[in-house]
């Protein structure tokens, strides 16, 4: 049975400095129970013990001792237990931003995930060994430093999540050039503009003062970064956040719909399906076949 919670999941970071929170998790929930959920920050699971199975929209993973998952930024998700068996895993949350400092700033683009999800790159803990048990003992790392605290582990921390980071970077056989960064990552204050005006009007005048460029350069600009226009990531960015929506309130499809600022519930269902191949309704049955 999936039980629909109604906000996101807060994470309360054990250094706002690093913008993280590991803990390690048993679990002593009753077999079968799911709970949909998102939040900000990356999600990283290394499992000690036992077996756990996480889902996503598209996916489900099991894991066992040794495995290691990484779920992407606002990318809903549930966790199931599925035997009785104990199962003790760390749950790492971490915000990259903070960790985009001028020297990684190259790499935005590839991290982003304005263009993709970065739990795509699953498929290198499951392909590569090493890579897996090295990210799995990186985490270790991790949970030992921000359990201690001891004189310096702000450092260590900082170094151990840019190591994995690395590691995913220099093990993905498929990626392209990602040296765009820097244009990627110019646009952040547009990308918080529409973040935080996702329920409202989006006006693309009040995106381009934000750096102070013309409107028609802007929209061009903005085109060749992002590789479509502002408009359509606008509608991308709100059905994502209905999709959201949809699995944690419990809200009618038309009150979501004006929740992510689309009045108009035939323009909606229109750009839902385009985006889902299916309509509110239908997605919704989808994530409850799931459970």
């Amino acid at each position: 049975m999936i039980q629909l919670y109604e906000d996101v999941e807060p994470i309360h970071y054990q250094s706002n400095l690093l913008a993280i929170k590991i803990i390690e998790v048993r679990n002593n929930w009753e077999l079968g129970l799911l709970r949909w959920h998102y939040h900000k920050e990356l999600e990283f699971i290394f499992v000690k013990k036992g077996s756990v199975v996480f889902h996503t929209v598209d996916q489900s993973y099991r894991l066992h001792k040794g495995d290691v998952l990484l779920i992407g930024s606002n990318q809903l998700h549930a966790n199931q237990r599925i035997d009785c068996e104990e199962a003790v895993y760390l749950v790492m949350h971490v915000k990259l931003q903070p960790y985009f400092e001028p020297a990684i700033t190259p790499y935005y683009h590839y991290f982003s995930e304005h263009h993709r999800p970065l739990s795509e790159l699953n498929v290198i803990f499951r392909q590569q060994d090493a890579v897996r048990r090295r990210v799995g003992q990186i985490m270790r790392h991790i949970f030992k430093e921000m359990q201690t605290q001891t004189d310096g582990f702000e450092l260590a921390v900082s170094l151990h999540v840019k190591q994995i980071l690395l590691s995913l970077y220099r093990n993905d056989t498929f990626r392209s050039d990602v040296r765009k960064g820097p244009d990627l990552y110019a646009l952040q204050p547009v990308f918080q503009y529409i973040d935080q005006q996702l329920s409202d009007k989006i006006d693309m005048k009040e995106a381009c003062k934000l750096l102070n460029m013309s409107y028609n350069y802007f929209s061009k600009h903005f085109k060749d970064v992002m590789g479509t226009p502002f408009i359509e990531y606008v509608n991308f960015r709100r059905i994502h956040m209905a999709e959201r929506h949809l699995a944690t309130k419990t809200a009618s499809v038309n009150e979501v719909a004006r929740m992510v600022g689309l009045e108009n519930i035939t323009h909606f269902y229109r750009l839902f399906q385009r985006y889902n191949g299916c309509t509110p309704k239908q997605y919704v049955a989808r994530l409850k076949q799931r459970g």
